[in-house]
């Protein structure tokens, strides 16, 4: 007894001792815990998204996949599922639950390894958002004294609305609301029992129970928590039964790109710029931009059409692979399988856990086209002619028109001249016209001619794998076949079995090598309407609308043009293209250029030099200019280029962006005002708060033109240019030569005189009504522009306007090779603007230019620049009041340059060579 009473006392003593200790180590850790303060404002990371201007959603980014939803938005089922899940007690603890930690214990001692945890979703709350995940003694003491705090401050619907939003769930996943979308392609109010209790079962460990990697395991814990929510009472035996056997529909993971890729990827570099990488990835900013995605999409598909087309005149590259034909079914078997595949939005797990697409090959499919096929064929005389299609076959309607396929050739024919291939089984024709582009490829800036491909064995052969295009699902044959032969056809025996049969209507394809870009913006706003830096952005994200300099050709002769017409020159002033050597008085060059026809075609008026973009007169025109004045000018309007300080610059023989080009081309219809690119509208973060106004310039952007100007500086260019005044403020040449009228109301941003932007806009009109850029005439009436191609046909450009809208569109190599004869600015280029104006215009509208105060129309003779008598043809031109023919009010100023020229800066042949 006495023994029994000093234990009773020395265990008394080390209880009190331990509850001391506990007590301490409490005491202890509640001065470090972090406060809970911080999940009243509870700003977990969610993503950025980027709008286009008419609101698509161009992208999503983030660092984690997260979207927030209010508790009140989130169904019952789902919150029992977690609950269930989770913390069946959530309602009668207090931030732990005891009972739960001793079953945990207890289940775990059992099974000889951890099975259950004893954490309590409030405990998960402390851990996720207060403390790090690290497993020891410390972090448990914390999260349980946290998650009693946490008890006291928030109530349960609070304590879920942050748990149920912060959860990881797998898949890049976070939040119940982004799970569902990502797994199911559902909205909550849509999720079912079955799958809420999947998604729940996730959170143990969201790798080990995932459906895609693991689906065995993830039906098993599946079934655990459904009957955890039938012993909870919180669905019915009938509802629990249902759920086992619901076959749910995995959504599949399809990468999702950029829409509008090479503007996207440019509008998020600069909204990092702006606020900062971490925060535009974590802090739900929405980016809304300029860009109308209507237009876009016609830019892309022009772009992509247009190189395509320049590809195929200079020749075929050839199959892209071949097979025997005696393994034509399992190529086809193959095509199915893929397409399928690739055309499905989900999957299903079947009772072996293997996937079951959504679009699956049919039980008997390739039985039922190999004995179709056989059917047909054995009903045929001539060997020469092939079935029709099974209207039937159900991957019909998964092809799609104007897509690239790759197909099988199963018959050449020269006297019908057409190719019979297969698509995936389906029987296709290309007819003649459809692939007589196809001759030898030979890239060579040399005059070449090549006639059209009239034999198709010529260039293939049976159990080719080529690229086709299908332009229509169901053609008769006798559509197919080249017109001289028709009349047999119809005599031959097998017409009355053909004549009925379907065939698919496809076109010979290949892939592009040419690239192309194009750039648009609104010239009063600067804002960029569309932009696409490349045929194809997944292939190559380099832009060549914004990091490309390629030599701008005769696309620059405008800007020379506007520069002398502030210096004296009109559009009736006759310039002389005759072949003349130019040099100066000290002979530094010895250069003799000629024209791109080679021809002289001696006097012309101004506006006849640039409408038929002649080089010798524009070369006249830059000698008499003066390289000082051009730079002045280009320097003024903001023109950044690697230009060098000769005349070779006259024919745009130095490398510049198209951005920088479509800049320099809106003065013209803008009248005269200098313009920066502008992309984003407004970037505000998920409280509102904004980072970019709407009446701002885009700042990145012109921290881009800033850096261009740095890097495009030329040693050699005039000093001149820009100097100081007394103060020390920067100031042009022009603002010392006050006797210019057409300098002297400029700044800042009205760059250039509005009544000769509005003579240079009506010069570019007469580019497309009478010269070099006559094919964009289809589009509209009112629209100017100048094409631009140069030597052996590296860069073809076509820049133009409308009132509303400036585009400019660049083709060629990346390799700056050839793209081949002839591919002028006309030909390769100017198509593609066309077709994106067009839409432009059904957008925006059409009218005429405005003309300003201060301007004049006269008749004039257009060959002579006279005023026009009553029996010669009459030219209404537009001159600069007290300019036109007859005015008694010229400047001094320009009577003194004129004077100058007559005194020999252009020296004739003879003259040259006797000095």
């Amino acid at each position: 007894m006495k023994y029994f009473k000093r234990l009773v006392v020395l265990m008394s003593f080390l209880v009190l001792i331990g509850g001391l200790a506990c007590f301490s180590v409490l005491v202890y850790f509640s001065f470090t815990l972090p406060k809970i303060s911080s999940l009243a404002d509870y700003n977990p990371p969610i993503k950025s998204k980027i709008l286009s201007k008419d609101g698509v959603i161009l992208y999503n980014i983030g660092k984690q996949n997260r979207e927030l939803v209010e508790f009140d938005d989130i169904p019952p089922r789902v919150v029992d599922a977690f609950l269930s899940a989770e913390d069946s007690n959530f309602y009668e603890h207090e931030g732990v639950d005891y009972v739960g930690v001793l079953r945990a214990f207890v289940a775990n001692i059992k099974a000889g390894r951890v099975v259950q945890g004893g954490s309590t979703i409030t405990q998960q709350v402390a851990k996720s958002l207060l403390l790090t995940s690290e497993r020891s003694i410390t972090r448990k003491i914390k999260d349980f004294l946290l998650a009693q705090k946490i008890e006291k401050r928030f109530n349960k619907k609070e304590i879920l609305y942050l748990y149920l939003n912060q959860v990881y769930l797998g898949g890049g996943y976070y939040g119940i609301k982004s799970a569902f979308e990502g797994y199911f392609n559902k909205e909550l109010s849509e999720a079912t029992v079955a799958e809420s209790a999947l998604i729940a079962g996730l959170l143990v460990a969201p790798g080990k129970y995932s459906p895609y990697r693991n689906p065995q395991h993830a039906k098993t814990r599946q079934a655990y928590v459904l009957g955890r929510m039938f012993a909870n009472k919180k669905i019915t035996k009938e509802e629990y039964q249902e759920a086992l056997q619901e076959k749910i529909k995995y959504q599949l993971r399809k990468n999702s790109p950029f829409l509008a890729g090479y503007f996207t990827d440019w509008v998020r570099r600069q909204a990092i710029d702006i606020v900062g990488e971490e925060n535009f990835l974590t802090n739900g900013f929405t980016v809304q931009t300029t860009l109308n995605y209507e237009l876009q999409k016609t830019a892309e598909e022009s772009i992509l059409e247009g190189a395509k087309e320049i590809d195929k005149r200079q020749g075929y590259k050839g199959p892209v692979g071949h097979i025997d034909l005696e393994k034509l079914d399992e190529y086809i078997e193959k095509f199915r399988k893929d397409l399928y595949k690739d055309k499905s939005n989900y999957f299903t797990l079947t009772e072996d856990n293997e996937r079951e697409y959504e679009i699956q090959m049919q039980e008997d499919e390739l039985e039922v086209l190999k004995e179709f096929t056989q059917e047909q064929m054995s009903k045929l005389y001539s060997s020469r002619f092939y079935t029709g299609y099974n209207s039937e076959d159900q991957l019909l309607k998964y092809l799609e028109k104007d897509k690239l396929y790759k197909a099988v050739v199963l018959r050449l024919d020269s006297r019908m001249r057409n190719i019979i291939i297969s698509v995936g089984g389906i029987t296709g024709v290309i007819p003649y016209h459809h692939y007589r582009w196809a001759h030898e490829r030979a890239i060579t800036d040399n005059v070449k001619y090549w006639g059209y491909v009239k034999n198709p064995n010529t260039i293939l052969k049976k159990g080719d794998v080529i690229q086709v295009r299908i332009t229509d699902f169901s053609t008769k044959l006798e559509n197919t076949i080249y017109k001289t032969y028709r009349d047999d056809f119809r005599r031959m025996k097998d017409y009355k079995h053909l004549k009925d049969q379907n065939y698919l209507m496809c076109a010979l394809e290949q892939e592009p090598e040419v690239q192309a870009a194009l750039m648009s913006l609104n010239p009063f706003t600067g804002e960029v309407v569309s932009m696409s830096g490349g045929v194809d952005f997944d292939k190559s994200e380099f832009n060549r609308a914004l990091q490309s300099k390629r030599q701008p050709g005769s696309a620059f002769k405008p800007l020379l043009f506007a520069a002398a017409l502030e210096n004296g020159y009109l559009p009736n002033t006759i310039i002389l293209d005759t072949p003349e050597a130019l040099g100066g008085a000290n002979q530094e060059l010895n250069w003799k250029p000629r024209n791109y026809d080679g021809k002289f075609k001696g006097p012309m008026t101004l506006r006849e030099a640039l409408e038929h973009s002649r080089n010798i007169p524009t070369i006249k025109l830059a000698l008499d200019l003066g390289m000082d004045k051009i730079f002045n000018f280009l320097d003024r309007i903001d023109f950044h280029a690697d230009m060098p300080n000769d005349l070779s610059i006259s024919l745009g023989s130095f490398g510049v962006t198209l951005l920088e080009m479509i800049r320099a081309y809106s003065i013209f219809p803008n009248g005269g005002k200098k313009v920066l690119p502008k992309s984003i509208i407004s970037i505000t973060d998920r409280n509102g708060k904004e980072y970019f106004f709407q009446d701002d310039f885009a700042t990145q952007s012109k921290l881009e033109l800033e850096k261009l100007a740095r890097e495009s500086k030329d040693e050699n260019r005039p000093e001149n240019v820009r100097e100081k005044n007394e103060n020390g403020k920067e100031h042009n040449e022009f603002e010392k030569e006050a006797v210019n009228p057409y300098l002297l109301n400029l700044n800042e941003e009205q760059v250039y005189d509005p009544r000769l932007a509005y003579i240079m806009t009506n010069l570019l009109k007469g580019v497309v009504h009478y010269g070099t850029g006559r094919r964009a005439l289809s589009t509209s009436q009112f629209i100017g522009g100048k094409t631009g191609t140069t030597s052996s046909y590296v860069d073809a450009w076509f820049l133009g306007f409308s009132q509303n809208i400036v585009t400019g569109v660049w083709t060629g190599m990346d390799d700056n090779r050839s793209m081949g004869w002839p591919e002028t600015g006309t030909k390769a280029s100017l198509p593609i603007w066309n077709e994106y104006m067009k839409r432009s215009i059904q957008i925006y509208g059409e009218r005429d230019f405005q003309m300003p105060p201060g301007i004049v129309n006269v008749s004039i003779d257009k060959k002579t620049g006279e005023l026009a008598t009553g029996s010669g043809p009459k030219f209404l031109e537009s001159f600069v009041e007290g300019t036109e023919p007859g005015s008694n009010s010229k400047n001094n100023y320009f009577k003194k340059e004129e004077n100058s020229q007559e005194s020999g800066a252009i020296l004739e042949d003879d003259d040259f060579f006797n000095n």
